[in-house]
């Protein structure tokens, strides 16, 4: 990721990214709810066979996840987004709702508080991401609050919140799909985000708000609420 105080629009790439994901859950839900005598011979072994409910739930979840995606792209990522960044996130992201959805179909019990408790996650990881983005979108709206740091609301908590609510919302549909080898999508994710993400985004913020950062930072932590 390229953290650098450029604001620009960059509608191509934040198209770009779209088109890819929208094209995952695409094949998602072509796997789940086309019939086996319909369903395209390069698909066949792929094809999922669990619960109807269950893929209901998932592609519903896939389908908030992208309108959520739309609304940060297109609203709330205002800094430049270059191309690089775009590849890299159309070359990964599309390929983890089609593996959700596929290891789904490995369970084909009926929904249980397994579902019930990843549905609530799923929830909940999707307002951290978004209430904190919004808030701090809003911040920034006001003239007096130019050149600040934004501490409020959630990241009050976490420096990242946002970077959490992903965590926590793949971590959801990996209990939805019922599948607790999916866990590794959220693990890794994690990873990524505390190895190279979060290091150089703290680097840019340093830079920019200097000890505003370094101040917040010592008395916030960086992940996890009261934890991490």
């Amino acid at each position: 990721m390229m953290f650098k105080n450029i604001h620009e629009k960059s509608y191509l790439p934040k198209m770009f990214i779209a088109a890819a994901i929208l094209g995952s859950i695409y094949v998602s839900g072509y796997l789940m709810f086309t019939s086996a005598d319909n369903i395209l011979p390069l698909f066949k072994p792929y094809k999922v066979n669990g619960d109807p409910v269950r893929n209901i739930l998932i592609l519903s979840c896939m389908s908030i996840y992208f309108l959520r995606l739309l609304f940060t792209l297109f609203v709330f990522f205002q800094r430049k987004l270059y191309w690089g960044e775009a590849f890299v996130i159309a070359n990964i992201m599309p390929w983890i709702f089609p593996f959700i959805a596929y290891e789904s179909g490995n369970y084909t019990g009926s929904i249980g508080w397994i579902e019930i408790v990843g549905i609530l996650l799923f929830f909940t990881g999707s307002f951290l991401n978004t209430a904190s983005e919004y808030f701090r979108f809003s911040w920034k709206q006001k003239k007096e609050n130019a050149g600040h740091l934004y501490t409020g609301g959630l990241f009050k908590y976490t420096r990242h919140t946002n970077y959490f609510g992903d965590i926590v919302l793949f971590a959801g549909l990996a209990a939805v799909a019922h599948q607790i080898q999916l866990l590794i999508i959220p693990i890794a994710m994690a990873l990524f985000f505390i190895i190279i993400i979060i290091p150089l985004k703290e680097n840019y913020l340093k830079d920019k708000y200097g000890n505003e950062y370094i101040c917040y930072a010592a008395n916030t932590k960086m992940l996890i609420p009261f934890i991490f």
